[in-house]
């Protein structure tokens, strides 16, 4: 193999972990555990730093061994995206996975040990459960798939409070701060894979995977996006005027709801999931 060739597989296989999807975790957990009171200097301190990191690292695994079990439909759905079995050999794809995966544990049982609690470790097991059967056990089973990968979405949020609220994350008061978030998260990452499935019928339907997309007719998908849209939208402005979001918070929200929520009753997917994707982002933001 050439240098060349060597240099190509290498970045192929980082564009494999979706970095940006990677680095979008690292930031929402970074503004999760500012949001809910802890301290910035902290975060450089020592292996304090895999509280950043250890989410990284398990949807850097997830990422790699979705791409390793979705190659069939990848090819028909993103052929130009599919790079495992030509620049990148099936194997790394799957040592990438479990290598990722045991530095996420172990990493996360140093940190329980730190708090003194099993929560970092658990979350981290339950989460590399979750993204491993995903794709062989879970997609196109239903609306299950969808649920399962928005719950990890929304775990994000609980892995920040666990960070900075150690030991009282589950008391009334502190349920009370972050859960809201966590569900409206959850909620919305839910709406979009329902619409990513939308997007990727052809190829789900060739791999034999029966997604809630495909078990609906057009007319449905259309209808209980737009709702679900709506409804969420509605709920996290509630959320915001409840825990006092400053007023350009509150109007980016509404800005980006209304337009989501336009590209849903125009039926337009290609366009609806990138809005999903800032309508979370707002989230963040308008609480930082």
């Amino acid at each position: 193999m050439t240098s060349t060739s060597s240099r190509q597989a290498l970045w192929h296989w980082f564009l494999l972990t979706r970095p940006w999807n990677v680095l979008s975790m690292g930031i929402m957990v970074w503004l999760v555990m500012r949001w809910l009171g802890h301290a910035p200097e902290s975060f450089w301190t020592g292996g304090q730093l895999g509280w950043l990191l250890v989410p990284m690292l398990v949807g850097a695994a997830g990422n790699v061994i979705n791409d390793y079990i979705d190659i069939r439909e990848d090819r028909i759905n993103k052929p130009a995206k599919t790079h495992i079995g030509r620049t990148v050999k099936r194997r790394v794809a799957m040592a990438s996975h479990w290598g990722l995966s045991l530095v996420a544990l172990g990493w996360s049982a140093w940190l329980s040990s730190r708090i003194a609690e099993p929560t970092p470790w658990l979350l981290v097991a339950g989460f590399t459960l979750i993204l491993t059967l995903y794709s062989p056990m879970l997609k196109g089973r239903g609306a299950r798939g969808n649920a399962a990968i928005s719950l990890c979405v929304g775990g994000l949020v609980l892995w920040g409070a666990v960070a900075t609220l150690p030991n009282r994350w589950w008391t009334p008061e502190s349920l009370q701060s972050w859960a809201p978030l966590a569900g409206l998260l959850a909620g919305i990452n839910f709406v979009r894979e329902w619409v990513k499935d939308v997007q990727d019928l052809k190829g789900d339907h060739a791999a034999g995977h029966a997604t809630r997309a495909a078990k609906l007719s057009e007319r449905t998908n259309r209808f209980g996006v737009a709702t679900a849209v709506a409804f969420l939208a509605a709920l996290s402005l509630v959320w915001m005027f409840h825990v006092d979001v400053d007023a350009w918070g509150i109007a980016a929200h509404a800005f980006v709801a209304a337009c989501a929520l336009l590209q849903a009753l125009r039926w337009r997917i290609s366009a609806l999931s990138p809005w999903l994707k800032i309508l979370m982002a707002t989230l963040f933001v308008s609480v930082f």
